[in-house]
């Protein structure tokens, strides 16, 4: 099933060679995610791209100290952020992975298996529109992307490809935090 424009992924101004990796990993492992590259973009330059290209959500990652540090997401058609933050506390990428994790094709379909029982699940499922499941074995080989969330010291969110490898980069969530905005 081939999906548009729909999340639009970006980074702060000046990211890091990890943020950068993240977001190129993100955008190929996710249907219906689009990098757009910010460099010196205002938000206002970057909202109306996201308009053009069709987005409903722009993924925010921030930087901080050369490391990804939170997941922020702004909806597009109510032009307000969304209440919750996803504090990021280290990412693998494919690099350092204790297995060699070759790029794969763009994804076309992916689903999100909740193994935490959290609220994370749902907060992905309301961004990306991906079907939450709480099975891991239901999903072999259905999917180009299968997003396993399980509890580790907050979340462990993992990007694996149909036949349950690693696909991409692996991200702990320290915590969700709400903010009145």
């Amino acid at each position: 099933m081939e999906r548009g424009c729909e999340v639009v992924i970006t980074t702060s101004r000046n990211p890091s060679k990890k943020t950068l990796e993240l977001v190129n990993d993100l955008a190929n492992s996710l249907p219906g995610a689009r990098k757009i590259v910010r460099g010196k973009r205002s938000f206002a330059a970057l909202l109306e791209e996201a308009v053009a290209c069709g987005a409903r959500y722009i993924a925010f990652i921030w930087d901080r100290r050369g490391m990804p540090s939170a997941l922020l997401f702004y909806d597009v058609a109510n032009r307000r952020w969304k209440p919750y933050m996803l504090k990021i506390s280290g990412i693998k990428t494919r690099r350092e992975l204790p297995v060699f994790v070759a790029r794969r094709p763009p994804a076309k379909s992916a689903v999100i298996v909740d193994m935490a029982g959290g609220e994370l699940a749902e907060i992905l499922a309301e961004v990306f529109h991906y079907p939450i499941i709480y099975s891991l074995d239901a999903v072999r080989g259905l999917f180009d992307t299968v997003i396993l969330i399980t509890r580790r010291e907050g979340y462990l969110v993992e990007l694996l490809g149909g036949d349950l490898g690693p696909r991409a980069s692996t991200i702990k969530i320290r915590k969700v935090v709400y903010r009145h905005v």
